[in-house]
């Protein structure tokens, strides 16, 4: 198999990694995780505080898995946009805004250097989209949630993680590494795209260093772990800088 890891973090193998994964994605991390990352999915869109009337961005949007329980959130009103930077996601995310009640938009770009208007959400929601991002990568993500975020704007991101226990980190890590690419397989998806997954986990460990970099920002943000660390998040707000009124 090439040795493709020095180019993990370059936008246009990204979007080529998930293009060819899309296919199986859903369904293999579905049954890798055991069914967690649809809970852990539930639990990073309640967490935003999404409310009726309010814009959302779903970054890293992947297939739309998030839409439906934002859009029980929004009851029909509001605007949802999810941004992503696989073709083939985006085509797919596509049907799943057809299932939905609110307005929603798929927009194929770069979050890194997207066209997102500034102060314009309300709300920001991602799911298991900081892995394949460098550290530099998530700074700049950093300063560009706190740039489309509306003063007073909520964000909630969630990411699959490397638990702190070494009694769970090293079988985690093992399954990561071994058992996924083999399950991934048996659904007919390229093992190595799946062996990279595990990778990324690693390389990326938690979503301690992404709190940092979005505080950084200004931001007010709070740490958030589940299921012993095997996925983490980061929750919180852009405060106001408009002064109450006497």
């Amino acid at each position: 198999m090439p040795d493709t890891t020095h180019r993990l973090y370059d936008p246009t193998f990204v979007s080529g990694l998930f293009d060819e994964m899309a296919a199986t994605y859903g369904v293999v991390n579905y049954i890798s995780s055991f069914g967690f990352c649809k809970r852990w999915r539930l639990q990073c869109v309640d967490l935003a505080g999404i409310e009726p009337g309010h814009t959302v961005y779903d970054l890293m949007s992947g297939m739309g898995e998030c839409w439906p329980r934002i859009d029980t959130h929004l009851q029909g009103c509001g605007a949802l946009v999810g941004l992503d930077i696989s073709p083939v996601m985006c085509s797919r995310a596509k049907s799943q805004a057809e299932r939905v009640d609110v307005p929603t938009s798929v927009v194929r770009d770069d979050v890194l250097t997207n066209t997102l208007p500034t102060a314009s959400a309300d709300r920001v929601v991602s799911a298991f989209g900081l892995k394949t991002f460098s550290p530099a990568q998530r700074e700049t993500l950093a300063r560009e949630v706190a740039r489309v975020l509306k003063p007073g704007g909520r964000f909630s991101f969630l990411e699959i993680s490397v638990p702190p226990s070494a009694l769970l980190r090293i079988p985690y890590l093992l399954y990561l590494r071994a058992v996924i690419p083999h399950i991934g397989h048996l659904f007919l998806g390229n093992p190595a795209n799946y062996r990279l997954l595990g990778i990324y986990t690693t390389r990326f460990g938690t979503s301690r260093s992404f709190y940092q970099k979005l505080a950084a920002q200004g931001l007010k943000v709070r740490y958030q772990r589940f299921f012993f660390g095997c996925a983490t998040g980061v929750t919180g707000y852009k405060p106001d800088p408009t002064p109450a009124a006497a």
